[in-house]
């Protein structure tokens, strides 16, 4: 494979993850029964503050994060309901406090991959790129969120 077909491919398959994330924003489906089962597996990652999770894409997709998470409480609420004697619906209120306990828990997850990241491995590799001032901050952000650059445990 050259490098022009192993950069053209990599560009379809960008092209092909951003149409999907554009058909996932899209639209809002009520959470099915079947999907009940990954949206607790990935809020409980959340809850365990898991570094193992995709952070980075939620991180750079903020819009796609709070879809998740909304999917991620409304599954969660299905099963209080599904499993109540007598149930009740939860409120609004309620929905967002749960979504934002999500979020507080994701940006756990961004700190920890931040604390762990190998800063002279960093900053090694910035004085190869030598990246214009403007675009530094960002990588270095990108680069620990990524976790690209941990510390070996």
């Amino acid at each position: 494979m050259t490098e022009q077909e192993f950069f053209d491919k990599a560009d379809k398959e960008l092209e092909e993850l951003n149409q999907h994330r554009a058909n996932f924003m899209a639209d809002k489906p009520p959470v099915e029964v079947g999907d009940i089962p990954k949206l607790l597996e990935i809020g409980n990652m959340l809850r365990n503050e898991d570094t193992n999770i995709n952070a980075y894409g939620l991180y750079k997709h903020p819009e796609a994060r709070a879809k998740l998470f909304s999917q991620i409480a409304e599954a969660c609420f299905m099963m209080v309901v599904a499993t109540t004697p007598t149930p009740v619906e939860p409120t609004q209120a309620q929905r967002l406090n749960f979504c934002e306990y999500l979020e507080g828990q994701f940006q756990k997850i961004i700190k920890k991959r931040i604390s762990s990241t190998d800063k002279q491995a960093l900053g090694e590799l910035l004085d190869l790129l030598e990246l214009p001032a403007e675009t530094e901050n960002q990588f270095i952000r990108d680069m620990a969120v990524s976790g690209l650059l941990a510390k070996e445990k």
